[in-house]
């Protein structure tokens, strides 16, 4: 009988209204100027700056995540270049990490289209599209340079004019801090020795080379030449985990969008070792931008959970109370995203047993 009580709570309770961090209507610079990624927080002098923009990267600052204003100068974008070995045409600020000493740096997701530059047979965005990560370093300008020598993640072998299917490491986590390491996930499509999956990556954190998970440790280069490596793909995630955080009780915690059993939404798992995750646990049952529901008013993307009262100045532990965020796309009469896209977020319960609790939603 527990779990018919446990659905009649379920009924009873009050849907949770989303709380906007980004309205495109109030806030943009550009048309374009949308929240394209997870939101990235991290401490600055006199309060909070958030990334979670487009191909050309903005920030957000104010005294706490729930109260920002637009900075509408650009400090990032990529350049466009049609040579596929030079990881730099389309990019996005995707990880960001804060130093003690001052310093920060980044993680760009870095999307090459060979169709937009005549390279690829098939003309074709999905199937043209090679992926790649790059690492960046805040100048004293406030912009940000892409940081000298290989890519952080990049495929062993030359781009492929005849690909018809999308190939690369994809869409990084944020980074985060496990002892005297810097982490950070990002998602493999199956191609070549390459197997589908989230790849952990790791780095000292005093600085050093990006090294990945190969199953047994982090010996892994990715760097994209040719006696370069690819990674072994974590136990239990078939999807990007999109945030990881680590949770002052204790284990990691990591937010990912997917569908479950036919249940779309984004879902929590869990982890004591950054290697073996839980199976998910429902955190909002929402219509998704990769598995469209064309009824749906909106579908939602780039999950990220947020502990406002971090004692981390990059947000990567969760102590206080909780959100979670994602970003929201309304649809038009043909199923399609348009720039009219909001960052929003909703307060999250903690379970007695662990995790949390289902969002009730309107």
């Amino acid at each position: 009988m527990r779990w018919i009580w446990a659905i009649l709570c379920l009924l009873a309770a009050p849907a949770t209204a989303q709380t906007v961090l980004y309205d495109w209507s109030e806030d943009a610079c550009a048309r374009w100027d949308i929240p394209d990624t997870p939101a990235r927080f991290w401490r600055e002098e006199g309060g909070v700056a958030l990334v979670a923009g487009s191909e050309s990267s903005r920030i957000a600052r104010g005294p706490d995540p729930f109260t920002l204003s637009r900075d509408c100068g650009v400090v990032y974008a990529g350049g466009h270049d049609p040579d596929p070995t030079q990881n730099d045409d389309r990019a996005w600020i995707h990880s960001t990490w804060l130093r003690p000493d001052g310093r920060f740096e980044a993680l760009a997701h870095v999307e090459y289209h060979g169709h937009r530059h005549g390279t690829c047979l098939a003309e074709d965005y999905a199937a043209c599209w090679r992926n790649s990560v790059i690492a960046l370093e805040r100048t004293d300008a406030g912009r940000f340079d892409r940081r000298p020598g290989p890519p952080v993640a990049a495929l062993p072998f030359p781009y492929d004019p005849a690909q018809t299917r999308r190939t690369g490491y994809f869409n990084p986590s944020n980074i985060f801090r496990d002892g005297d390491f810097l982490h950070v996930f990002v998602f493999a499509e199956a191609s070549g020795a390459q197997a589908r999956g989230a790849c952990l990556l790791r780095r000292p954190l005093p600085g050093g080379e990006w090294r990945a998970w190969d199953g047994e440790g982090f010996a892994a280069r990715l760097d994209g030449g040719p006696d370069g490596d690819t990674c072994a793909p974590v136990d239990g995630v078939v999807s990007t985990l999109s945030s990881v955080v680590a949770d002052a009780s204790g284990g990691w915690l990591a937010v990912t969008p997917r569908t479950v059993s036919g249940r779309p939404g984004l879902w929590l798992q869990r982890s004591d070792d950054l290697i073996h995750w839980t199976e998910p646990e429902l955190l909002a049952a929402l219509p998704l931008l990769w598995r469209r529901d064309c009824a749906a008013p909106a579908v939602y993307a780039y999950p990220a959970l947020l502990a406002p009262e971090s004692p981390s100045r990059n947000f990567d532990v969760l102590d206080g109370p909780v959100w979670l965020t994602a970003v929201r796309m309304p649809l038009d009469g043909a199923c399609r995203v348009g720039p009219e896209r909001d960052l929003v977020a909703w307060p999250l319960t903690r379970r007695a047993e662990g995790g949390f609790a289902e969002i009730p939603l309107p």
